[in-house]
């Protein structure tokens, strides 16, 4: 079968007018990597209908949609994007639909991208006598190749649902470029920022007893910003109860990058107690700000961000605070050296994409 010179890009869970790691990360791959693509070559997109963007406006980029389907939405999917695999030629195709059609899939040279492997832990989406670890497991284990964001979550995969390591590729996150701007010198107006949804993984509790038992002279700003997932009320609930020098501020959504970035600019410190993450998007956005960084010693906080970070216990809100106090007491910020960035700008994560990619296909032919 002969080989397309198209590279299909597909995320049904992507939303146009949401901010999130997933969802930044699917435009930037795509943005990133069309700098790469030869003169015959193409960039399919495929989304749920109503999320066209314009950032997917060029030549060189092509956008189909699925419709929606009033009921049994996740099965119409799987039938419809089986059907249009199907239709394509042999190509190259990044999803991370599941259920994932195996089968329509086996015609192309498949990457299924895992972001991450919570079904797996304490923090798992649905519970049904564990069926979705089940069905992850078993078609996971059946895919051509895995992209995921991290060694920690490759690492994960191989000893949760056995996959050998050489079907497994690490393909971090990145940052915009705007984020490598040049940073505003004025004050900074928040002490300390976090960025996350409101559920039981995110750890805003921690944060929260840790303020409780701020005793000092000076307020204390903070600003929280994410939608809620279930535990939004409990926080707020927290906050209204404290009786000492800390301010918090819920922001619901963050309409532009833009605006995201001014927060960063705005920031003294940049606070995750997080318990579980995949990679931390927003750990690196802030370091590039010149945010100091606080996060909880989990390994993959360890693995991207290095010695950039001061890290506590996620169960210790005394080491949070004294970490929170002499960080807003320091006078001298400690820059960090800018090779650092590298390896998250994004069209270096496309060009390494796209050096695997030609592997696979040469592989082909």
């Amino acid at each position: 079968m002969l080989l397309e010179n198209k590279f299909l890009f597909c995320s049904f869970y992507y939303r146009s007018n949401l901010k999130t790691g997933a969802n930044k990360r699917f435009e930037n791959i795509i943005l990133s990597l069309k700098e790469y693509l030869t003169n015959d070559q193409k960039i399919v997109v495929l989304i749920k209908k109503g999320n066209f963007s314009n950032v997917f406006i060029d030549k060189k980029i092509e956008v189909h949609e699925i419709p929606i389907a009033p009921i049994l939405d996740r099965f119409f999917t799987f039938i419809m994007f089986s059907m249009k695999l199907l239709s394509l030629n042999k190509m190259i195709v990044v999803s991370d639909f599941m259920p994932i059609p195996l089968m329509a899939l086996s015609k192309h040279i498949h990457f299924q991208l895992i972001h991450d492997i919570r079904n797996f832990t304490e923090f798992k989406r649905v519970d049904y006598l564990s069926s979705g670890q089940k069905i992850q497991k078993r078609e996971w284990s059946k895919c051509q190749n895995i992209l995921t964001v991290s060694n920690f979550t490759k690492k994960q995969l191989m000893q949760e649902c056995g996959i050998s390591k050489d079907r497994i590729y690490v393909s971090p996150n990145g940052i915009d470029a705007n984020y490598l701007d040049m940073i505003p010198n004025k004050a900074r107006d928040i002490d300390i920022l976090y960025i996350a949804t409101f559920e039981h993984r995110k750890n805003h509790k921690l944060l929260m007893e840790a303020l409780g038992n701020y005793k000092g002279e000076k307020k204390i700003k903070v600003c929280l910003i994410g939608k809620d997932l279930g535990t939004k009320k409990e926080i707020i609930s927290k906050a209204d109860l404290l009786r000492n020098n800390v301010d918090v501020d819920f922001i619901d959504n963050i309409n532009n990058e833009k605006e995201l970035i001014d927060h960063y600019n705005r920031a003294c410190l940049f606070v995750c107690p997080s318990l579980y993450e995949g990679f931390g998007m927003p750990v690196i956005e802030a370091l590039s700000r010149g945010c100091i960084v606080l996060c909880t010693n989990i390994e993959v906080f360890q693995e991207i961000g290095g010695k950039n970070i001061q890290y506590f216990s996620p169960n210790d809100s005394d080491q949070l605070l004294m970490l929170i106090e002499n960080s807003l007491n320091k006078e001298n910020k400690i820059g960090i050296d800018s090779q650092f960035f590298e390896a998250y700008k994004w069209s270096k994560i496309a060009k390494d994409l796209m050096g695997l990619f030609n592997q696979k296909i040469n592989n082909v032919k």
